[in-house]
């Protein structure tokens, strides 16, 4: 980001309900044609003044734009982003808040339009095409699950698969029995050179409970096995082109990647990843000796992402409601998901 002082803006989420095939509802309006990202569709909110703490704006915007009074606004997370301007920087930071109940009856009081419009998470596209580019780390956190379950590693040989293939099934099955369907993402990490008929396998295991199937793989393999994500590990991240991700964005798919230093953050920004692993937090077995980075480090580098972030290491489900308190849309984890903790 720029040393240039960023221009804090406070948006509303607001849930509008259900259309008839399950899918979330939210309030949108539709950006004057005169204004800048004129015509596109947007969450309510507005700048916050000098001195204006965001939730205090967020008050006096919902009110001034749309007439009503929020009930326990609740943090969801900020987002820098620096648009090309005149000056050539425009740095912002969104505060973004879910709002589920609100005073008074909702309507444009500016004249502007005001719509209940449906996201279909299957296709996150259409709302990252309607809506201002910053916006893409909101519609993220609004589709991917609070929960990133990473695999254990793949012992050697045909049996060694089976054994792994057989934990999959039943971790994959365990998490949908204990918090839902697309509760969770799990990344297939087997950290061994798999045929594509076993990606292939092991994909479908986890699609059939119902949760989003990433593969720590290339973006050929994720194709292949029919994933709904690819997760970037660091040599990855450091060469895959742009616009291939772009392109696979643009099929409805998913990109992770992990974080460490604000180096990394800034190319998973720059790379468009849509969420983000940020570790070690504390101290695991997979890293002895490391005590970890902490949660304040942690906080701080989500500060730094543009997408939604999952604190990885030394996590469990009960780690989960103190990490979106600190900024985090959820947890990562191995041992804290992975069979006999299912």
């Amino acid at each position: 980001m720029s040393d240039t002082a960023e221009t804090a803006i406070a948006l509303a989420v607001l849930p509008a309900g259900f259309d008839v095939q399950g899918h979330p509802r939210f309030w949108l309006e539709r950006r004057p044609e005169t204004a800048h990202l004129g015509g596109m569709l947007a969450f309510p909110g507005g700048k916050c003044a000098t001195h204006e703490v965001p939730v205090d704006a967020l008050y006096r915007e919902l009110h001034e734009e749309l007439g009503i009074e929020p009930i326990n606004p609740q943090f969801m997370m900020s987002i820098p982003w620096v648009y090309p301007a005149e000056p050539p920087l425009k740095p912002l930071r969104l505060w973004v808040y879910r709002i589920e109940q609100w005073l008074g009856k909702l309507h444009g009081r500016e004249g502007q339009r005001v719509m209940p419009v449906t996201l279909d998470c299957s296709r996150p596209t259409e709302w990252f095409n309607a809506l201002p580019p910053a916006n893409r780390g909101v519609v993220a956190a609004l589709c991917l699950p609070p929960r990133f379950v990473i695999t254990a590693a793949c012992d050697a040989g045909p049996e060694g698969f089976d054994r792994w293939l057989h934990a999959v099934s039943k971790t994959a099955r365990g998490l949908r029995t204990r918090f839902g369907p697309r509760s969770a993402m799990m990344l297939l990490r087997p950290n061994q050179n798999l045929e594509r008929s076993q990606w292939e396998t092991a994909v479908r295991l986890v699609r059939n409970e119902r949760l989003i199937a990433f593969v720590n793989a290339d973006l050929a393999v994720a194709k292949a096995a029919g994933a709904e994500g690819v997760h970037l590990n660091r040599a990855r991240m450091a060469v895959i082109p742009a616009d291939e991700l772009a392109r696979w964005q643009a099929d409805n798919h998913w990109v992770s990647a992990t974080g460490h230093s604000v180096a990394e953050v800034a190319l998973a920004n720059a790379l468009g990843v849509n969420a983000l692993l940020i570790s070690p937090v504390l101290p695991t077995p997979s890293h002895p000796g490391e005590l970890g980075m902490g949660w304040g480090e942690f906080t701080e580098l989500t500060r730094h992402a543009t997408m939604p972030c999952y604190a990885l290491g030394g996590m469990n489900e009960d780690f989960l409601p103190h990490a979106q308190s600190m900024g985090a849309q959820g947890i990562a984890a191995i041992r804290g998901y992975w069979l006999s903790r299912i």
